[in-house]
Formats: C-alpha cells, structure tokens, sequence
C-alpha cells in the first residue's frame, strides 16, 4: 500500500484489539496464523445470515430463530474460549488495545505499550458484527498521532485475508449507515 496518499474513509469506532510486536524471524508463523483462519461463512452471526434471507423467511418467528442461532452460537464460542486454556496463555502474550478507528487499509488504536513507526505487530480483534470470528493480521504501525485524550497507532494491513477485509468493509458500512440513520437519514 502506498503510505504517502491519504487512507480512505475511517470510521471512528471502539472494540478490544489484541496487538503483539513481532521480529523479521517470526514474520512466517503469524502470517501462516493470519492466513489460516476460520472462512466466516464457517461462523454464524445475525450479520451473516441476512444474506441468507428470502422470501420464505417472511414470517417473523423465523428471523428469531435466526437470532437464537446467533446465541447460541456465541455462547458456545465464549464457553470453548473460556475451556481452553492454551488459548488463555496465547492471549496472555498480547497488549489489549481499543481501536480508535477502522479503514479499509487497517485500523487505529491506543494502549499502554509505546511503538514506533515501521514497527511490524500482529493484530488480533473481533468486530461487533460477527462476535465469534476472529479476525488475525499482520500490520505495520505507520504513525502515532494524539486523538482527544489518547495516543492512537496507526497500522496498516500487510497480511490479510480476503474475506476478512470483505468483513471490515461490511462492517464499515453498517457503521456509517448507523451514523446517517442517527443523523436523520430515512434507510
């Protein structure tokens, strides 16, 4: 990516991100971690599953089972999280970190960890819209800027799978399609 134009649209937006600085020598396992993950469409969410609707979902009761599916799905996801202990122990080698802003390029955060530009992290963290996929990457912190009361690092995408950023971006336009709606707009 071409750090010398302005990023796209961002969307300033709060969710946990788990952030780890890695070396050149780990650069190959958290890339191979990054790329095999679960495919979404593997995971349910309430998101998701409004593709899936149709005209025979037309009756209410339907998109409430839906819902229920997303539940249960979810909770079985925090109970396999909270079981696994070895998942426990990774987490314990990360900084958690609050996003600041998502873009289409990578996301802003703020932690109490200090990092410098060209610094190469890997990024773990959960959108709102699907809360049991977790989305891994590999990024670079390009910048460091002061954002009301706190100190946001810029990173950009290197390593990324597709089908995440596809995720990144729906979820971005659900954002923005809030915000008009708060503003005013009839959608």
């Amino acid at each position: 990516m071409d750090n010398s134009k302005e990023t796209s649209l961002k969307i300033s937006n709060r969710f946990i991100v788990y952030v780890k600085k890695i070396e050149e020598y780990q650069y190959g396992e958290y890339k191979e971690e990054a790329i095999n993950t679960i495919d979404p469409s593997d995971s349910f969410s309430f998101f998701m599953s409004l593709e899936k609707l149709d005209s025979s979902f037309g009756d209410l009761n339907k998109a409430f089972v839906l819902m229920m599916k997303e539940v249960d799905a979810k909770l079985n996801y925090i109970i396999d999280i909270l079981r696994d202990k070895e998942y426990q122990k990774k987490l314990d080698q990360f900084t958690k970190a609050y996003s600041c802003e998502i873009f289409k390029e990578g996301l802003s955060f703020s932690c109490h960890e200090t990092y410098n530009q060209n610094d190469t992290v890997f990024l773990k963290f959960i959108l709102p819209i699907a809360n049991h996929y977790e989305i891994k990457t590999i990024s670079k912190i390009t910048k460091k800027e002061q954002k009301n009361d706190k100190l946001c690092y810029e990173a950009l995408f290197k390593e990324i799978k597709g089908i995440d950023l596809e995720l990144i971006i729906h979820y971005m336009l659900f954002c923005e399609r809030k915000i008009l709606k708060e503003k005013g707009f009839n959608l």
